[in-house]
């Protein structure tokens, strides 16, 4: 079965990246932490924290971990997150967190990242938390938790810049620019 695919550029995400920094700005959101999460929250994150602090809200800012994915339309049933010791050791109730992905799919990684917070924080758990991502999926959210932040809403499979897991090499080479040419030179 082929699976109908939306492939997202570089630039692409880097502009929507730019657009929700600008966004939280005119919420008058300023926070203390942004936490991307590791891999595809990393590089929206950094955006983020970037035009926020051309905009004058210095952040302190860190990149933790999930896991669940095992490919496409796969997941693990118990979602793991790893690397927020910095945060936990870091944070006060009083602080304001952002936490940013590239996608709010089913909520679960969102979902597992709070519980593991509330958790091992307890009573320095921030008060504001809040999320970003340049694209949600309604349909698919199993969650009660909507993104506070988003540009998008879609139903379909996205493909992000990083991204080739899953993809065929006519997918790749029809998809992402100069892959052919840059593949030609493996040895």
């Amino acid at each position: 079965m082929t699976i109908a695919k939306t492939y997202i550029t570089a630039d692409e995400l880097l502009l929507d990246s730019f657009k929700l920094g600008v966004q939280i700005h005119n919420s008058g959101f300023k926070p203390d932490f942004i936490v991307g999460v590791w891999r595809g929250g990393t590089p929206v994150g950094i955006a983020i924290q970037e035009i926020l602090a051309y905009l004058g809200n210095d952040s302190d800012h860190i990149a933790i971990r999930t896991s669940s994915y095992y490919g496409i339309n796969e997941q693990s049933k118990e979602v793991r997150v790893h690397g927020i010791d910095y945060l936990i050791s870091n944070m006060n109730a009083e602080d304001k967190l952002l936490i940013v992905d590239d996608v709010f799919d089913s909520g679960r990684s969102i979902k597992a990242i709070l519980d593991t917070l509330k958790e091992k924080s307890r009573k320095n758990l921030p008060h504001d938390i809040r999320m970003a991502m340049p694209w949600y999926k309604p349909e698919r959210n199993i969650i009660e938790v909507v993104p506070d932040y988003f540009i998008h809403e879609t139903d379909e499979w996205l493909v992000f810049p990083h991204e080739m897991d899953g993809l065929t090499e006519k997918e790749i080479f029809e998809n992402k620019k100069n892959m052919k040419e840059i593949l030609s030179g493996v040895k």
